[in-house]
């Protein structure tokens, strides 16, 4: 496995940079298993909706000026090259983000290996972030908790796939879930840019009723498809 480590500026202490007060920090984008919105996701919802869903995701790739966490899976080798481009650009302008806001940290952009399905990193994958953390682990909610650790942010978006409209079951579902419960204090939510099951059958806007939920109540999630 090739390991992509970049030169990071050095990380200061939050609380050295602010005095001891809380400053707003930049907002955290997560990326969950974007190798399962390509051929597993043109097979389950069809081209057109899996496509649309890629589309959006590489916009919002391009455009996000947080914090970016990349979660592979073992689908990760079907990501074709313009998306693949779009992840670097995106997890190299989320270090100058973050630098230029004096709020860089170790997780300020990171590409981890967490598969839903146990298999082990491919020998292609390559991780991105410092050299100091972990980058690969048994699957997506482990390294979820592993991101509780380290994550400072106002408000956490988690996209990819697969998700559901009812927060049930999926693998964007189950990480949201944990670092809403690891982050009690942080605004966690699923973006309407994540691949929903729900496409087989629908192809409206869909809001997930996770986001609407006003408690940190637990609902009870299987992993679903790859």
């Amino acid at each position: 496995m090739t390991t992509q480590s970049p030169d990071l500026p050095t990380i200061q202490n939050p609380m050295q940079r602010t005095g001891g007060v809380n400053t707003p920090q930049l907002k955290t984008l997560v990326l969950v298993h974007p190798g399962s919105m390509f051929g597993s996701g043109d097979f389950n919802v069809g081209p057109m909706a899996a496509g649309r869903c890629r589309d959006q995701i590489r916009d919002q790739l391009l455009a996000h000026e947080g914090q970016l966490i990349i979660i592979d899976g073992f689908l990760s080798d079907e990501i074709n090259e313009d998306f693949e481009e779009a992840i670097q650009i995106g997890l190299n302008n989320a270090l100058v983000a973050a630098h230029r806001a004096g709020k860089l940290e170790p997780v300020s952009a990171m590409r981890l290996w967490g598969c839903d399905a146990g298999e082990d990193p491919f020998d292609e994958w390559e991780s991105f972030g410092s050299e100091c953390l972990p980058r690969v682990f048994s699957c997506q909610e482990a390294a979820a908790e592993f991101l509780c650790q380290y994550l400072m942010a106002d408000e956490i978006e988690v996209t990819g796939a697969w998700a559901t409209e009812d927060g049930r079951w999926g693998c964007v579902n189950s990480v949201a879930e944990v670092l809403r419960d690891g982050l009690p204090d942080t605004t966690v939510r699923i973006s309407e840019t994540a691949l929903f099951d729900e496409y087989r059958s629908r192809t409206d806007t869909i809001l997930p009723l996770f986001n609407l939920e006003q408690d940190n109540s637990k609902v009870g999630i299987s992993h679903g498809h790859s």
